[in-house]
């Protein structure tokens, strides 16, 4: 708020001389003889001595002094305009200086940051003294406060202003309690519907019997404004009281009905609080006399008594009414504090109030006592009416912290709850579920962080320590909240975009989708999800910061000179992301196949852009950067051939070899679990080559891709048995003994023992033979 010195000094100065009259004419009526006390006589020679124009300037005088921030700007103008160049009254810069008492600092003298800062703790340890010796004054004279409210009650226009209400108060009163009565039977029937319905039929009801209960209150209040203006007043006229009185019962009513809806003492069904009847009703009663005491006190009692007696005599019934009602709450914190305690842990109203509210059980009574010592500090330190403003802040306050405290309990319900979504959607995307229910709770608790700071905020706008409303209006604020809301909204549609590219791949990729998606579909999907998953964080990261302020061309720069440096750092990096990628654009590997790549043969498991997983026949798992990839032979595209190369003796018949080859074939791809596998018909090749002991002839069979193997397995199984059954041998490497000679070409003797032969052996089998 700023402040114009220079109308605040012609303002101001008036009251100055005002003040500087008044004191003197205080002083003078003081030297009177036969007066009975100097400050008496003053204040009556005062009174009498001055016009209505000058008590208006020195109240106007009083109430700024009273202002510490306007008392602190009054002070800093009179400094000013006494220091001011060219007043014969203001001493030289030098003269201030020396002539300033110890410890001060004068204007223009250069200053350490030592001095200043004992300047400040001087000045706030002399505020706060001065505060103190304030408030032993005012406890002092509260007695007498309180006698001048006692002996301002007993005057007759109390008593006048009682009379003149009786029956206005009678009549309004009668006309509440028989719609009241009446409307207690809906009640009724609204509870025995609201025990019968779910949790939405009770809040309605709910709200129906508040609509209901403060019609009431508004038909009574209406009603006693007719019966002023009609019966008791005079041409339709209705004097200041009655209004008082009316305005004074509506405003009363009104909160006792916010109490009723929470309480509902008559209908416990329609209770919003977890509490037994007689709790409700106790409590309910008590409450009602606190907003009795301190509605009609506050709207009605202390007008009267300002407007009849004095204003002084206001004051100080407003003191008394105040204190009254502080009493009143003290004793029913004391009395009733471990009624409230069982209350607060209390397991049956449910786990989480219990935990909530079970560490405030022990000192729930110390918190609200302290709060009551406060208001009593405020209502002995500033008279006049300013215990309704700091009730009222305080019922905002609470009121959204309770509201704070139940949309936080509703999230949190939320988090543990988890994200289920429904069957058909999780089958059709399974990843779904977990990405929701990894991000959702993050989202809640960032909710539930917002929610803080708004309670938070809100309190202090609240009770005057920063004024928020105006913090946002103004540039600072509205740039801040804009940047901070424009920030999250861009995380909010980069994760809605991720979610849908990684649902939508996860889709693509179910196995029971409309549309199986092929083996290089499966690949290329994969790889797709990586590199959109990286590069939506990077971009979202760079739109995020630019968004809340920061300057990202610097990062851009770095990053490109980071990207130039590692380029040159890992080349080898650079050249498997490159190979990667010209290998999935070929398509030449894909998840599943089997491949012979850097000279290791296995099954593909996994592939990124920068390298390639086997896992090879005995189990053992390797990873291949694509760098050391020289070439990639891949064994699963299109079709296949099991090659059979087979050995027979030199003197074996070559048709008869064929003709049992091509038996065994037919034999293989009349077999169920074979013919599936085999796509053409087997080709015959001849002499392949002649070895050592052996015709080699080839054979070689189409196949499906990956099915070569079984094909070559199964054939030669079946050529074995073939070859048995009609005694077509498959040589094996034969031995020849050399037992030598001597010079003159004679062999030494060799020998030879004959076993005679076995009993039951076939004859014609061949006898083993020694040279």
């Amino acid at each position: 708020m700023s402040i114009d010195r220079r109308a605040l000094g012609v303002r101001l100065f008036p009251l100055l001389l005002m003040l500087l009259s008044l004191a003197v004419a205080g002083v003078a009526k003081a030297q009177i003889p036969g007066t009975a006390g100097g400050e008496a006589v003053g204040e009556a020679g005062v009174a009498q001595e001055t016009d209505t124009g000058a008590a208006a300037l020195a109240r106007a005088l009083i109430d700024v002094l009273r202002d510490d921030r306007a008392r602190a700007a009054f002070v800093g103008e009179l400094e000013r305009i006494a220091r001011a160049p060219g007043d014969a009254a203001a001493p030289a810069a030098g003269e201030a200086a020396e002539q300033a008492p110890a410890g001060s600092v004068v204007v223009g003298e250069a200053t350490s940051l030592g001095r200043r800062v004992a300047v400040w703790t001087q000045e706030g340890a002399q505020t706060l003294a001065a505060w103190a010796v304030d408030l032993r004054d005012r406890l002092a004279v509260l007695p007498s406060t309180l006698q001048r409210a006692a002996s301002a009650a007993n005057l007759e226009v109390l008593v006048e202003a009682l009379i003149d209400l009786a029956l206005l108060i009678v009549a309004t009163y009668a006309v509440f309690v028989t719609l009241r009565y009446a409307a207690k039977r809906l009640y009724r029937r609204m509870g025995r519907a609201a025990a019968e319905g779910g949790a939405v039929g009770k809040f309605l009801l709910v709200l129906g019997s508040i609509a209901v209960d403060a019609t009431v209150v508004l038909v009574a209040w209406a009603a006693g404004y007719v019966i002023a203006l009609v019966l008791l007043g005079s041409s339709g006229s209705i004097g200041i009281r009655q209004t008082l009185y009316l305005n004074a019962f509506l405003a009363v009513e009104l909160v006792k009905v916010l109490v009723r809806a929470v309480l509902s003492p008559t209908t416990g069904d329609l209770r919003i609080v977890a509490l037994k009847d007689a709790a409700a009703r106790h409590l309910a009663r008590w409450l009602n006399v606190l907003v009795a005491i301190l509605g009609y006190g506050q709207l009605l009692v202390v007008p009267i008594v300002d407007a009849s007696v004095s204003r002084l005599a206001g004051q100080a019934v407003d003191v008394a009414v105040s204190l009254l009602l502080l009493a009143t709450a003290t004793f029913l914190v004391l009395r009733h504090r471990r009624q409230v305690a069982d209350w607060l842990v209390d397991a049956d109203s449910g786990s989480a109030r219990a935990s909530l509210l079970r560490p405030l059980a022990g000192i729930w009574h110390v918190a609200v006592l302290a709060y009551l010592a406060a208001l009593f500090l405020i209502v002995v330190t500033r008279p006049g009416g300013v215990l309704l403003p700091v009730l009222a802040a305080s019922v905002k306050i609470l009121a959204a912290v309770v509201a704070g405290v139940i949309l936080t309990g509703a999230l949190t319900r939320a988090m543990a709850r988890g994200v289920r979504l429904p069957e058909r959607v999780d089958r059709a995307m399974p990843g779904l579920e977990r990405r929701l229910a990894g991000f959702v709770p993050r989202l809640l608790l960032v909710l539930r962080v917002l929610v803080f700071v708004a309670v938070v905020a809100f309190a202090v706008h609240t009770v005057g320590l920063v004024d928020m409303e105006a913090w946002f209006v103004s540039g600072l604020g509205a740039e801040l909240f804009g940047r901070l809301a424009g920030a999250l909204l861009i995380l909010l549609l980069a994760l809605l975009v991720w979610l849908a590219l990684t649902s939508w791949i996860d889709y693509r990729l179910n196995p029971s989708g409309r549309r199986v998606a092929t083996v290089r579909q499966q690949t290329l999907l994969t790889l797709l999800r990586n590199a959109a998953t990286i590069a939506i964080v990077v971009v979202t990261a760079m739109f995020a910061l630019s968004q809340l302020g920061l300057d990202i061309a610097p990062l851009i720069a770095s990053a490109g000179v980071v990207g130039l440096a590692i380029g040159f750092g890992a080349q080898k990096l650079v050249q498997d992301i490159i190979t990667g990628v010209f290998i999935q654009f070929e398509n030449a590997i894909n998840v599943g196949d089997v491949v012979t790549a850097g000279g290791t043969t296995g099954v593909v498991e996994r592939l990124t852009i920068r390298s390639v997983s086997l896992r090879d026949v005995n189990g053992v798992f390797h990873i291949i950067p694509f760098s050391s990839v020289d070439m990639v032979s891949n064994f699963m595209r299109g079709f296949a051939f099991s090659v059979c190369d087979m050995g027979v003796a030199y003197r074996e018949d070559l048709e008869e070899v064929r003709v049992a080859m091509f038996d065994a074939f037919e034999e293989l791809r009349a077999r169920d679990d074979m013919k599936p596998s085999i796509v053409g018909d087997m080709e015959w090749f001849g002499i392949n080559a002649f070895a050592d002991s052996a015709v080699i002839v080839r054979t070689r069979i189409k196949t499906r891709p990956g099915q070569q193997w079984n094909v070559g397995r199964a054939y030669n199984g079946i050529i074995k048995r073939i070859f048995d059954e009609r005694g077509i041998e498959i040589p094996f490497p034969h031995q020849t003994l050399y037992f030598g000679e001597d010079k003159k070409g004679g062999a030494p003797p060799a020998h030879v023992r004959i076993e005679p032969e076995p009993k039951g052996a076939t004859t014609g089998e061949a006898q083993p033979a020694v040279t």
